[in-house]
């Protein structure tokens, strides 16, 4: 049997709660992150995740390790996010808008180029 996708997640607001219960259906939730260490913790404990609270430390931390990293942080943050989890190894699956400016939408394209990871954003 193959093992579990393993899933991370970055910001922990409102959207991130409907990201979890799906990654649960297909996988596990091995991390979650937030600069508020309240948000983090109650996700965290919820799906039995991980808790970090500084993005970088939980990309290190899972090098390599994780599947696909959902980023639901604050609008202005997805591509810096977005780019950090690709290069740490995970496929990412980004929160509309999939950034502020086209310069950074287009570092973003060439990080999935680079590191041959999935750049998936979500669109209704």
């Amino acid at each position: 049997m193959n093992n579990p996708l393993r899933f991370g997640l970055i910001g922990c607001g409102r959207i991130a709660q409907r990201h979890a219960s799906i990654m649960q259906q297909h996988g596990v939730l091995a991390a979650v992150c937030d600069i508020d260490k309240s948000k983090a913790d109650a996700l965290a404990a919820q799906y039995g995740a991980e808790a970090f609270y500084d993005s970088a430390e939980m990309l290190q931390f899972w090098q390599g390790e994780l599947d696909v990293v959902a980023v639901c942080s604050p609008n202005g943050l997805h591509a810096f996010h977005s780019i950090s989890a690709m290069r740490h190894g995970a496929h990412v699956l980004c929160e509309k808008p999939m950034a502020i400016k086209a310069i950074d939408a287009e570092a973003m394209v060439e990080a999935a180029r680079s590191t041959g990871r999935h750049l998936v954003v979500v669109k209704q």
